[in-house]
């Protein structure tokens, strides 16, 4: 996994200001579910280039404290870099499942879009909740369900039919396996939180064009780039002009380019005082 997000990692660097510009919604939603604020010390686990831990720098002021974490090496070195000069932020290398952290850390634990590619999920929860201090919040953004997310799913569409089988693969950990919100419920309350509750928050997702979205969005997702990289380029063009074709009648204008739905949920819950 580790291997994989490294090396879409540069493409996470060039684009990391669309992408927080994307989920700004979300992102704010994400930081209200934790409770974020005045003083709070956060971990953003999974953060690729950090754009929800930093956004939170606003709300908690020179007394709280931001970890930027991720099990990817390149995308923490990334992370760093957005955060050269801030004293109230950090980094770490870890995964979701292994924090090196003391337990009753944090205040809050967020992770934006990291969750669903867990290998465990609920190990993930339960081992952001012994991070978290009694009476803090875990909240954690997915993706909602595909069909909500044209900008991507037609692209992992497009390659699916191309081979004719599901893409990913069902063994594989994908950008909607927890697109589902009882599903996400049952993640975050079996991994010891209470009070778990679920919005949807939409994320539409601005293009200059369909050949400017066609160009983005597969150098971020990281299985969909590895798989795309490794064919031949005639392969490579026919999922281009099905993905081209499939998203054409699905696009509205939007100022001088296209717009595309798009959809996240939105889950927090809390560690008991007791626990």
């Amino acid at each position: 996994m580790s291997e994989m997000w490294n090396g879409v990692a540069p493409a996470w660097e060039r684009n990391a200001e669309f992408v927080d510009a994307h989920l700004a919604a979300a992102t704010r939603t994400l930081l209200d579910a934790a409770e974020v604020g005045e003083g709070t010390r956060i971990l953003d686990l999974a953060a690729g280039p950090g754009g929800a831990g930093l956004a939170a720098l606003e709300r908690i002021g020179p007394s709280g404290r931001v970890v930027l974490a991720d099990v990817a090496a390149e995308m923490v070195a990334v992370a760093a870099r957005r955060a050269e000069g801030r004293a109230t932020v950090s980094t770490l290398i870890c995964d979701q499942a292994a924090i090196d952290a003391a337990d009753a850390s944090f205040d809050a634990v967020i992770s934006r879009h990291g969750l669903m590619f867990a290998a465990d999920p609920v190990a993930a929860v339960r081992e952001a909740v012994r991070v978290l201090r009694p009476g803090g919040v875990y909240a954690a953004a997915t993706w909602d369900r595909r069909d909500g997310n044209p900008w991507l799913g037609l692209i992992l569409d497009a390659v699916g039919a191309q081979f004719g089988v599901p893409f990913p693969p069902p063994a594989i950990a994908g950008p909607f396996d927890l697109d589902d919100p009882e599903r996400l419920t049952e993640v975050l309350e079996a991994g010891g939180l209470t009070d778990v509750r679920v919005v949807s928050v939409a994320t539409p997702m601005a293009a200059a064009s369909l050949e400017a979205w066609w160009d983005r969005v597969p150098q971020l997702a990281g299985p969909l780039a590895m798989a795309l990289a490794g064919m031949e380029p005639d392969v490579r063009e026919a999922i281009h002009q099905r993905a081209i074709s499939s998203a054409r009648p699905l696009t509205r204008p939007q100022g001088d380019g296209i717009e595309l739905d798009g959809s996240c949920l939105v889950a927090a819950g809390r560690r008991t005082a007791r626990s």
